[in-house]
């Protein structure tokens, strides 16, 4: 019993110990800006020294600072209007690492970034000092990096934001804003090559009837004069998953649209869905019907290999608010176009679950079923040219809901 005694006495020293020490060894205590004449600089007071990693990144367009795992005790930051920073979020990245994200109005470049050790009444302190750009000269500076922290991953392969980063009220209705050229659209024709996608009767083959009605939405796209559009491919090519994300985030698209033609074993199940990304599926059939979207590369012949490390992210903890919550918002428009021209839609038509093809961390994102290929009279209609002009012109009338919302939010 004595010796029982003593063993929970060490115990409970240990826990005390646990909970009376501080987890994390960096504070952030202070973030400050000031505006020069000749750039805007930005200091954050630390508790420490630190090793850490600042670049650019655009869409929106960002300065990220990356550090080892921190608190967070600077509060409400007052950000000067000059300084052109619209918000400040910050949350764990990876294991150890941890990330502050400044969202800025317009594109900016590093000059400079510095660590001052503490000095007299001075704190620790980071110093970035940074001017605003053009598009021309952003794109130029965005791969540069400052700092000598070692992350193991290139920047623009990890997200910017992190699960636990506080984000507003009714964030399903802020979509990301954007500046300068005309939006450019992505559109990813489903499978292609030697991947058919669903076969209905007749040997009807997905591949073609997405490809076609792509095309369709891209003339209606261009025909309105208010997009770029570019598509993932023009032709019946294969194309890997994380190619076709690759794609959307090399071009730098504001939106993704993926579109398909599903097939499932009831013949009488008719109706287009809208699919974004999400951990957890919203029901068992969409939970089946990503996993068989996402053996596209096995159909084909290839490996299915995750290579690219911002997929793992995705489905982490590191998941992307933001991006998550625009692509939302772009669905529910979707699915009220589609109930306003008259399209059936499923009984639940906006679902969600983690399809590979939705996972760049950066661009709001979606996956158009137009109908079911299994459906014999559904299969029919999807391949005549008038359903497919409807169909294109209720995906481009969404869009253009989404964009004015976007536009009208930028005004005010």
């Amino acid at each position: 019993m004595r010796i029982l005694t003593s063993y929970l006495n060490i115990l409970l020293f240990v826990i005390s110990l646990c909970f009376s020490t501080n987890a994390f060894a960096l504070d952030v205590e202070d973030v400050r800006f000031g505006v020069h004449t000749e750039n805007i600089r930005m200091v954050l007071d630390l508790s420490d020294v630190a090793d850490f990693r600042a670049f650019t990144l655009s869409s929106p367009y960002r300065i990220v600072i990356d550090l080892p795992d921190f608190e967070w005790n600077a509060g409400q930051v007052k950000r000067p209007e000059q300084s052109k920073v619209s918000n400040i979020r910050q949350g764990k990245l990876s294991p150890g690492i941890s990330r502050i994200v400044f969202d800025l109005d317009q594109p900016a470049v590093i000059q400079s970034a510095f660590l001052l050790p503490k000095n007299a009444a001075k704190e620790n302190r980071i110093v970035i000092d940074y001017r605003l750009s053009n598009v021309k000269d952003f794109e130029k500076a965005k791969s540069n990096i400052h700092g000598t922290l070692q992350v193991g991953s290139s920047p623009v392969d990890v997200p910017t934001s992190a699960n636990n980063v506080p984000t507003p009220p009714n964030n399903d209705k802020r979509p990301t804003q954007f500046t300068g050229e005309k939006p450019l659209v992505i559109i990813d024709p489903g499978h292609g090559g030697q991947d058919p996608g669903a076969i209905g009767a007749g040997k009807i083959y997905e591949k073609h009837i997405v490809l076609s009605l792509a095309k369709q939405l891209e003339k209606k796209l261009l025909d309105s004069g208010k997009y770029r559009v570019k598509l993932t491919r023009s032709s019946d090519v294969f194309i890997r998953l994380k190619d076709r994300v690759k794609f959307a985030r090399k071009y730098g698209g504001d939106i993704f649209i993926s579109i398909h033609a599903d097939s499932i074993h009831k013949p009488d199940v008719h109706g287009t869905s809208i699919y974004t990304l999400s951990k957890k599926a919203s029901d068992a059939q969409t939970a089946k019907l990503a996993e068989k979207e996402n053996q596209a590369d096995m159909m084909a012949g290839v490996d299915f290999v995750v290579e690219d490390e911002q997929v793992a992210f995705i489905l982490g903890d590191f998941l992307m608010n933001d991006t998550m919550n625009q692509s939302k918002f772009l669905a529910n428009t979707l699915v009220s176009q589609f109930q306003n021209s008259h399209l059936t839609t499923l009984q639940t038509p906006h679902r969600y679950a983690g399809f590979a093809v939705l996972k760049a961390p950066d661009i709001p994102s979606v996956l158009i079923e137009a109908g079911f290929v299994s459906n014999r009279a559904e299969a029919q209609r999807l391949m005549q040219k008038d359903h497919q002009i409807k169909v294109a012109t209720t995906i481009k009338n969404g869009i253009d809901a989404y964009f004015d919302y976007v536009h009208n939010n930028e005004k005010n």
